[in-house]
């Protein structure tokens, strides 16, 4: 079976794209199925010259009304189209696709694992990570870690918020908890200035660039807890995933594609929200967490610290069942019914 996906290491499609062909590579060939990365809310292949006898989509998607426009049709294109995550594939599903499943991303174990925190020892980091955009949610990173380091000296925020698309970093211009003007101009500069702007000391933040995927294991073990409290994932968050992998507990919403792998046993769930209607672009239906309920598991992370490293010991049994293999496994009994 051939893998038509993007591939690279400093994205999330690339990745995928990366592991799966690998993967894909190790398994018995399949004539004339062919798996795509599925590239627009639209449902369309990333590359349609590449379009084969049978075709099998995969799909990551968080505009939920939107995407409904697209479904039936879709559906009669595509021989079986594959969710990211049960929440997408629910919304597949109301959109009259009959047709489909979900396979979760996987997790590289031999990059992703755990390790010591060799630096800065006498410091409390909180990691927070993916690009800066509203469905991330880094407005409310910042609106919780404003009054959580206020409280406390010795805390440091971590930062891999690097975002490649303008239009998407623009989104963050809707949210009614920072102030956010956009710009075009270099993504460091712009996120600096929005984390000054909005009362979180620039020497209290560690922003990194945009990082190569196998430089990030050093980034999460300098950290002692991940905050994801994001609006709306179309899949487990492979940014999240990987930090879990490496032994670190995240305090985290359990909606949307996290409702995949956070627990109560694995995490800090977030637990009170707010249906948020989301429309720029395109048009969704997301989950908003409360700044109030963050910085309360913050603090209670801060004072239990020996309770974060047992949640993370269960974070890494749980994220060593998410294997690239298995997920190409999964894809390949789908293109053995074709074949």
């Amino acid at each position: 079976m051939k893998v038509s996906m993007p591939r690279g290491t400093a994205h999330g499609w690339g990745v995928a794209g990366e592991q799966l062909s690998r993967e894909m590579a190790l398994l018995p060939s399949l004539a004339e199925v062919t798996l795509h990365g599925i590239r627009t809310v639209a449902l369309d292949p990333f590359d349609p010259a590449a379009w084969d006898r049978h075709n099998i989509g995969y799909c990551f998607f968080e505009d939920t009304i939107t995407v409904l426009e697209y479904t039936r049709q879709a559906a009669k294109n595509w021989d079986v189209i594959v969710a990211g995550s049960s929440w997408c594939e629910q919304h597949l599903r109301i959109g009259g696709v009959r047709n489909t499943t979900t396979i979760l991303q996987g997790v590289d174990a031999s990059t992703f694992y755990p390790g010591p925190k060799r630096n800065l020892a006498d410091r409390f980091v909180v990691f927070s990570g993916g690009k800066f955009e509203l469905r991330k949610g880094q407005d409310l990173v910042i609106a919780a870690m404003r009054v959580f380091m206020e409280r406390h000296a010795d805390v440091l925020l971590s930062c891999a918020w690097y975002n490649q698309w303008p239009f998407s970093l623009a989104t963050m211009e809707l949210s009614t908890l920072i102030n956010y003007q956009h710009r075009e101009g270099d993504c460091l500069e712009i996120l600096a200035e929005t984390l000054e702007a909005n009362g979180i000391p620039l020497d209290r933040v560690l922003l990194y660039p945009l990082l190569d995927n196998h430089q990030m294991r050093q980034v999460y073990h300098n950290s002692d807890i991940g905050l994801f409290p994001n609006r709306g994932e179309g899949g487990n968050n492979l940014v999240m995933c990987e930090y879990m992998a490496c032994g670190r507990t995240v305090i985290a919403s359990d909606m949307t594609g996290h409702g995949d792998v956070i627990t109560a046993e694995n995490a800090l769930a977030l637990t009170s929200y707010r249906p948020y209607h989301y429309r720029h672009h395109a048009e969704g239906v997301w989950f908003e967490a409360s700044v109030d309920e963050i910085v309360e598991q913050l603090e209670y992370a801060y004072q239990h610290r020996p309770v974060l490293r047992l949640k993370g010991l269960k974070a890494v049994e749980d994220m060593a069942r998410l294997t690239w293999h298995s997920a190409a496994q999964q894809f390949h009994e789908l293109g053995r019914r074709y074949a």
